[in-house]
C-alpha cells in the first residue's frame, strides 16, 4: 500500500496534535495538586492549546508588527475596539498580534498541506483569512454592541429617571442603575463614572463616551442631559422626555427597516425562487415525457 504525500502530511499533523495535547497530561501532578491549587481561591479558567498558542504568538508578534502599521490604521483599529467594547481587554497592539499569530498559524498549516501535495493557492488564501478574519469578527461585534445599546438605552433612562425621582443624586443613581442592569449601556456608564472619579468633569466624561460609540440615541441622550444640566431643567423630567424621544426614534427606524425589507424580499423571490421553480417544472415535464426516446435531441 503506497502512501501519498498529502496523506503523509495529514498524518504528521495529527501525530503532532496528539503530542501537543498530551503535554498537559504529562505536567498534571494528580488530584492533590489540583486540590492545592483550588485552596487558594477560584481555579483559573483553562484555555485550549490553540488559544494559548495564539496568545503567546500574539505577545511576541504584537510589539514587532504594530509599529510597522500607519498611525491612521492603528487609530481605526482603536475605534473599532471601542465600538466593540474592547472584548477580552484587547488593545491595539494585542489585536494586531492576534492577527499576525493567526496568519502565521494558518500559513504554517497550509504550508504543510502544500508540501503534502495540495495546491499552492492555499497559502495566500490562509494568509488573507488569518489577517482579515479578526477584522470581520471585530466589526460584527461592534455592530451588535451598538444595536444593543440602541435597544437598552430607553429602559435604562426610564429606570434612571425613577431612581432620581426617588431622591438619589444623579451620580449615585447612575451608579446604582449601571450596576443593576449591566450590559453595554451599564459598562459605558461605569467607565464614565470611573473617569469622573479620576478627576474628569461630567461633560468631558460624557463627551468621551459619545466618541467611543456610534449610537445615535446615546449621542442624543448625552447632548440632552448636558443641555438640561446647563439650563437647570429638573433631571427626572428631562430623562423621561429623552426616553420617550428614543422610543419614538426606535419606532421610526423599525418602520424604515420594514420598508427597506420589502424590495429585498421581492428581489430574492424574482432572482432565486422563480427561476428555480421554472427549472423544476420544465425538468419534471421533460423527464415525464417521451422526448428523450423520440430522437429529437439526438439521443
Amino acid at each position: 500500500m503506497t502512501m501519498t504525500p498529502m496523506l503523509a502530511g495529514v498524518l504528521t499533523m495529527l501525530a503532532a496534535g496528539v503530542g501537543i495535547a498530551g503535554i498537559p497530561m504529562l505536567r498534571d501532578r494528580g488530584p492533590l495538586d489540583r486540590l492545592v491549587s483550588r485552596s487558594g481561591g477560584t481555579e483559573p479558567e483553562r484555555q485550549s492549546i490553540v488559544r494559548r498558542l495564539v496568545g503567546r504568538l500574539a505577545t511576541v508578534l504584537g510589539p514587532r508588527v504594530a509599529p510597522t502599521m500607519r498611525a491612521r490604521q492603528r487609530q481605526a483599529l482603536a475605534l473599532k475596539l471601542d465600538l466593540a467594547g474592547r472584548p477580552g481587554g484587547l488593545t491595539v497592539q494585542r489585536f494586531i498580534g492576534v492577527k499576525a499569530a493567526l496568519t502565521a498559524l494558518g500559513g504554517g498549516i497550509m504550508l504543510i498541506l502544500v508540501i503534502g501535495g495540495s495546491s499552492p493557492l492555499l497559502l495566500p488564501i490562509a494568509a488573507v483569512f488569518g489577517w482579515f478574519g479578526p477584522d470581520v469578527w471585530l466589526s460584527r461585534e461592534g455592530r451588535l454592541r451598538q444595536e444593543r445599546i440602541e435597544r437598552d438605552l430607553p429602559d435604562f433612562m426610564d429606570i434612571l429617571a425613577v431612581t432620581v425621582r426617588a431622591g438619589l443624586g444623579y451620580r449615585g443613581a447612575l451608579l446604582r442603575v449601571s450596576e443593576s442592569l449591566g450590559g453595554p449601556v451599564g459598562e459605558e456608564m461605569m467607565t464614565s463614572l470611573r473617569q469622573m472619579d479620576l478627576g474628569a468633569t461630567r461633560r468631558a466624561a460624557f463627551l468621551a463616551m459619545a466618541e467611543r460609540n456610534s449610537s445615535v440615541s446615546l449621542t442624543s441622550m448625552i447632548g440632552a442631559t448636558l443641555q438640561a444640566e446647563e439650563l437647570g431643567v429638573p433631571l427626572s423630567e428631562a430623562l423621561n422626555e429623552i426616553a420617550e424621544d428614543m422610543r419614538r426614534a426606535a419606532h421610526q427606524e423599525a418602520r424604515r427597516r420594514a420598508a427597506r425589507a420589502a424590495p429585498r424580499v421581492s428581489l430574492i423571490v424574482t432572482t432565486l425562487i422563480v427561476p428555480g421553480a421554472m427549472i423544476l417544472i420544465l425538468m419534471t415535464l421533460f423527464l415525464s415525457s417521451d422526448v428523450r426516446d423520440s430522437g429529437l435531441l439526438g439521443g
